[in-house]
């Protein structure tokens, strides 16, 4: 395995503690990386606009990963580039869910769209994005270059029947089951495995001198781009098993603990 020189971690069952808490030691270990000159990238199914406060108390300076890999920002937000979803596309993916009886929830840049703010779940997902959605009464014209739609149910049996039926898009989107009550719908090209071909090629790191470290089902896919994979202990074992090696939770400084053992004994 080649020194590492940049370390890609998911931000939620990762990088935070329960509650979306950010430990002191991961603050050390974070700062351990950066006197090591390795460089940190974060990345999140939270809009970027989410994570400006994670930006700020951490001092990344790579970029910075929103919507699972859909939106790639600077530390100051700025755009370096985005995979949207078509807006037909986005028009038979909304449709596909509200038959369902999903609430829906769109993702434009900075942009947060719902047409049930007070719906179950936003209350939550408001802490996560640090803002609120913006109420739209119709979609008729207000889907455009969306990034991520999210369709929430706690009616499993109603999730099931979209994943389904949103089979017939494949071609164009990728849906994941990104928890037991939502659907999240993204680009393509909107994954971690892109994610770090992407980071290669702007920061000029070879793969072979990159780690990644998550939990989410989806990390399996920079797991396999990259040199240093790391799973958390929380993951499940279809993530495990992708990994080369396996951390504590994230409610056992699990990032802290990864970071002391073999990223910074890679140099």
């Amino acid at each position: 395995m080649s020194a590492i020189r940049l370390l890609l971690a998911e931000v939620e069952g990762t990088l935070l503690a329960p509650g979306n808490v950010l430990t002191a030691e991961t603050e050390r270990a974070v700062r351990r990386l950066r006197d090591a000159d390795i460089q940190l990238a974060i990345t999140s199914g939270r809009p970027p606009r989410g994570m400006r406060t994670l930006i700020a108390a951490l001092r990344i300076t790579a970029p910075v990963s929103g919507f699972d890999g859909g939106m790639l920002v600077r530390p100051d937000l700025s755009l370096l580039e985005q995979h949207a979803l078509g807006d037909q596309v986005a028009g038979a993916v909304i449709a596909s869910m509200e038959q369902h009886g999903l609430d829906v929830w769109v993702y434009q840049r900075d942009a947060w769209r719902a047409r049930r703010p007070d719906a179950t779940h936003v209350a939550q997902e408001e802490t996560t994005a640090q803002f609120a959605p913006e109420p739209v009464e119709q979609w008729d014209d207000r889907v455009h270059d969306s990034v991520k739609i999210a369709g929430r149910s706690d009616d499993a049996d109603a999730l099931a029947r979209c994943e389904t039926d949103l089979e017939a898009h494949r071609a164009y989107v990728s849906v994941v089951r990104s928890r037991p009550c939502s659907l999240a719908v993204t680009h393509p090209r909107a994954n971690t495995g892109e994610l770090v071909r992407t980071l290669s090629r702007y920061l000029g790191v070879t793969p072979a001198a990159i780690a990644a470290i998550g939990q989410a089902p989806n990390a399996v896919l920079m797991f396999r781009e990259c040199g240093l994979a790391v799973a958390m202990g929380q993951a499940g074992a279809a993530v495990q098993r992708r990994a080369h090696y396996i951390t504590r939770s994230n409610e056992d400084e699990g990032f802290a603990h990864a970071v002391e053992t073999w990223v910074l004994n890679m140099l």
